[in-house]
């Protein structure tokens, strides 16, 4: 994962539009590479295809079956692909951040301990680290100090404590000094975190990693690999979902049966609004003959 971190994201693009210094697929350490594996997965590999096609049947001295695109039109078509493919990874994302929420939400992070789990830190920030959870899949940032100019200090047990400090960053550690000394983060460093929901009225929630330990999380229970914690994740919202849907349509059967001005109207039976809207009309009506007999018995 650091490896490939450092790495720029691969681009689909059009040879001839390119220098040949730009053919080099560095995954794969090739010089050049097209890769295309079923026409059903990727539009991209039916262009290859097409491309392919027409190249045998001009070798053959046949005509192809269709207009070969530009150059231009393939560099269009390889920007479209590539958007595609930034949205679909971002859609990924997003939704695996959804469920990963929906996971923690109902969950009281104080007393839970499923919320409690060990991190890999990975990337050193000024003013904390960039962890890594395996067993639920999840990245994000640990702040080793807080708005309030406060430092996370750990004691002789391991345990952090929020105390008045400062922090120094280093390329491949941070320290935070306190009253009560000093604390080293340093990289692939197993620590312990609490996950939190953070919820805002602006934006959609996120989770909220604290660091309550710089010590590995060490467990009742052995832990489970990362492909069994998400999936455990994924199963454990959908249950919750089928059983709010379940309560839903017993709610929803033990209502009364609407009558007809209720299912077409959304009134109930007689009073309601509206035939108390008619009552007012036709008094007004009535009042209106009465000010005009009286008006005509009057002249």
């Amino acid at each position: 994962m650091m490896a490939t971190t450092a790495m720029s994201q691969a681009l689909y693009f059009s040879t001839g539009l390119q220098s040949q210094d730009q053919y080099y697929h560095y995954g794969l350490a090739l010089d050049r590479y097209t890769h295309f594996t079923s026409p059903i997965r990727r539009y991209a590999d039916m262009v290859v295809h097409r491309l392919l096609t027409a190249a045998i049947a001009m070798d053959t001295g046949a005509e192809p079956e269709r207009a070969v695109s530009s150059n231009k039109d393939l560099e269009e078509t390889a920007l479209h692909i590539n958007n595609k493919n930034r949205a679909a990874q971002r859609a990924q994302k997003l939704s695996t951040e959804l469920f990963q929420c929906l996971y923690f939400k109902e969950r009281d992070p104080q007393t839970d301990q499923r919320c409690v789990a060990d991190a890999v830190i990975y990337s050193i920030r000024d003013n904390g680290v960039l962890v890594f959870v395996p067993e639920y899949g999840v990245k994000g940032p640990v702040y080793l100090k807080n708005r309030e100019g406060q430092v996370a200090s750990a004691g002789p047990d391991g345990v952090c404590e929020w105390q008045s400090g400062f922090v120094k960053r280093h390329s491949d550690h941070i320290i935070t000094t306190s009253s009560c000394g000093s604390s080293t983060f340093r990289l692939f460093d197993h620590i312990t975190v609490r996950i939190s929901v953070r919820s805002t009225h602006c934006h959609a929630d996120t989770l909220n990693l604290e660091v309550i330990g710089n010590k590995p999380h060490l467990g009742a229970e052995p832990q489970r690999p990362h492909s069994q914690g998400r999936s455990q994740l994924v199963q454990e919202v959908v249950r919750l979902a089928e059983e709010a849907s379940q309560q839903a349509q017993d709610a929803a059967a033990r209502r009364p049966k609407l009558s007809r001005e209720e299912r077409e109207f959304c009134q109930s039976k007689t009073p309601n609004l509206y035939s108390l809207l008619e009552e007012v009309r036709e008094l007004a009506l009535l009042d209106a003959e009465l000010t005009a007999r009286l008006c005509a018995t009057t002249a």
